[in-house]
């Protein structure tokens, strides 16, 4: 284990099976973020307060599912196309 600022501490470790985790965790033992190295890839878990993520040209992603859950209200906004694809879109 490493201890980081702020009290965060860095850990690697093996998990269950045939994995292994890097974790940093808050001063107060919190997750902040996980890495899990499985034979079939790597898992990346955050937990944050707030996620903010900036590119100067694009943010893609490419998955088989894509869910968004809130607990209060989800805004959308874009200064250019904003475009969903699907077989079938839901809305509500």
């Amino acid at each position: 284990m490493l201890n980081l600022l702020h009290g965060r501490t860095l850990s690697v470790e093996p998990g269950a099976g045939a994995e292994e985790l890097i974790e940093i965790r808050g001063a107060d033992g919190v997750l902040e973020l996980r890495l899990k190295l499985t034979e079939d890839g790597v898992v990346l878990q955050m937990e944050a307060a707030r996620i903010s993520l900036k590119a100067d040209h694009s943010i893609d992603l490419d998955c088989q599912s894509f869910n968004v859950n809130a607990e209060s209200d989800v805004h959308i906004q874009a200064r250019g196309d904003l475009r969903v694809r699907g077989e079938r879109v839901y809305i509500n």
